[in-house]
């Protein structure tokens, strides 16, 4: 049995290890740069630098985010990487944090290479230092 298959263009190197977690979020941005939204969602994958989860809304590549995990009352931003349409109602969105933040999942043994200082980390905390300018609260209502 021959299945048909889409080519989808994945960088070739991953910065850091995935882990398979469902974690639930509140998701928050604007459709079209306009329209305020907040979604209930939740990931199935996750790394030190953003995570996999699945959205009705429609997001696009470039579009910043607001992820709100409503059982630790965290935030983070991040950019859509990637989407790909699962069915006529979800679609699979590749985020990334503005900076590489493993602490935001929770995990209670991360991969080595979530860690700047181990030798095979492939990213640097330095380059991505944390600007408190760009930080902002978001309001969040239904979700919470």
């Amino acid at each position: 049995m021959l299945v048909d298959t889409e080519k989808v263009d994945l960088p070739l190197i991953r910065r850091t290890q995935r882990i398979l977690a469902r974690v639930s979020l509140c998701v928050s941005g604007k459709i079209n740069d306009k329209i305020p939204f907040e979604e209930e969602s939740f990931t199935t994958a996750v790394n030190a630098d953003g995570g996999l989860l699945q959205l009705r809304k429609p997001v696009r590549k470039g579009q910043r985010l607001s992820l709100f995990q409503t059982k630790t009352g965290q935030q983070e931003f991040c950019t859509v990487a990637h989407v790909e349409p699962i069915d006529g109602v979800f679609a699979s969105v590749r985020v990334q944090f503005l900076e590489p933040h493993p602490e935001f999942w929770h995990i209670a043994f991360p991969p080595d290479d979530w860690t700047p200082r181990h030798p095979d980390s492939k990213f640097n905390r330095q380059s991505h230092s944390q600007n408190s300018d760009t930080r902002e609260c978001v309001k969040l209502g239904n979700c919470l």
